[in-house]
């Protein structure tokens, strides 16, 4: 069996990544795989010298296509033996969209969490379903990185990676934050961000603002300087650095309205620390016993516009997390960080992301295509 891999692979991205890893992750197990990248961004990001050996295979032969792309840009081929969709969808259906005909016109597809073949039925996809989570290396949670100088020593850090867009939902942290710890406390909150077609600087000034408005709105202080001050990051770092920021922080917070797997908090509990998500998406297939999962309401999606216009609407729900809740949680977690419980919890971390290693995630995979 010959499979040709067709994603996003060199695009710098979390999708990117998670790409990159289900290609070693095949190749781990055997499997004879050939990839070819779809760029949809200008970033040249550096990839494994495997996936370039990979990349320069021929596709002669392959009888298996798995295509890791937006669902509006699969395309059946009748060449293939087998044509496989392999997608991602972070809210309640996408009915409204083109993605379950050209789903549909496909052998076989495959989701990243339990909650998206729910999703995929309520948006009329036919086809078999199957659920293939995504693949880490275990060897990143190994080793040691040297530390990044920031302002948190002696101080419980929490801490966020993600873009700056609605979907984060980097309101309700701050919020939590701010309700539940004092700025005489020795907490950090780090927020390790970016977004699209902004500089660095740019993009601190903008999240500056953001943060000075929630305080303002929370009106627990009468001058902006009572409240601790966050500690921002938007320059671009290595994977050596996010690492290294995993590992000398203390619990990482994700209150998005919705993710399909989320890699930082993955990496996260496998570092052992903590993650605190919103209970849905492949957040909760992951966490389990090494984290803590905040509910929360379904409510109809709202301030999407930076997205395709037939996708992320208020036809759509997703998952608005409780903010008093989240906020309880993250005091839970800071007032019992001596206890052997939290320590427990956070040893619990590595064992749980060994489930979802190349090996295991490549054998996987190697079942589903063996199986029909």
């Amino acid at each position: 069996m010959k499979i040709l891999y067709i994603g996003h692979y060199r695009e710098g991205t979390g999708w990117g990544n998670a790409a990159i890893e289900y290609i070693l992750a095949m190749h781990s197990a055997g499997l004879d795989v050939v990839c070819r990248a779809i760029k949809l961004n200008d970033v040249d990001p550096e990839v494994p010298a495997l996936i370039d050996e990979l990349e320069a295979k021929s596709i002669k032969g392959c009888d298996v296509c798995i295509q890791h792309v937006l669902p509006h840009m699969i395309d059946y081929n009748g060449k293939f033996d087998k044509n496989i969709a392999l997608y991602a969808t972070e809210t309640s259906n996408f009915k409204k969209t083109t993605w379950a005909e050209k789903i549909n016109t496909m052998d076989e597809a495959w989701v990243i969490n339990q909650e998206m073949v729910e999703v995929s039925r309520a948006s009329d996809v036919s086809i078999p379903i199957k659920v293939v989570p995504h693949a880490c290396s275990m060897s990143k949670y190994e080793r040691s990185y040297p530390r990044l100088e920031l302002p948190t020593e002696d101080k419980f850090t929490f801490y966020f990676i993600g873009e700056v867009i609605r979907r984060k939902n980097l309101v309700a942290l701050l919020k939590a934050f701010h309700l539940v710890f004092d700025s005489s406390e020795p907490v950090s909150l780090v927020i390790k961000t970016n977004k699209s077609g902004m500089s660095p600087e740019e993009c601190q000034g903008h999240v500056l603002e953001m943060c000075d408005t929630v305080k303002n709105n929370l009106k627990l202080h009468s001058k902006i300087e009572d409240y601790s001050r966050e500690i921002i990051i938007t320059q671009r770092l290595t994977e050596e650095q996010i690492c290294s920021l995993h590992q000398h922080c203390d619990c990482f917070v994700m209150p998005s309205f919705g993710e399909a797997w989320c890699i930082p908090a993955f990496d996260a509990m496998g570092f052992g620390n903590t993650p605190i998500c919103s209970n849905s998406g492949g957040m909760s297939d992951f966490v389990g016993k090494s984290g803590f999962l905040v509910d929360g309401a379904w409510e109809p999606v709202f301030g999407m516009t930076e997205t395709f216009s037939d996708l992320c609407t208020g036809y759509e729900d997703w998952f608005n997390i409780n903010v008093r809740e989240l906020g309880n949680t993250m005091r839970t977690v800071y007032e019992n960080r001596h206890k052997s419980s939290l320590k427990e919890m956070s040893n619990k971390g590595f064992d749980m992301a060994e489930e979802y290693s190349h090996e295991n995630i490549g054998n996987l995979i190697k079942e589903l295509l063996n199986a029909s």
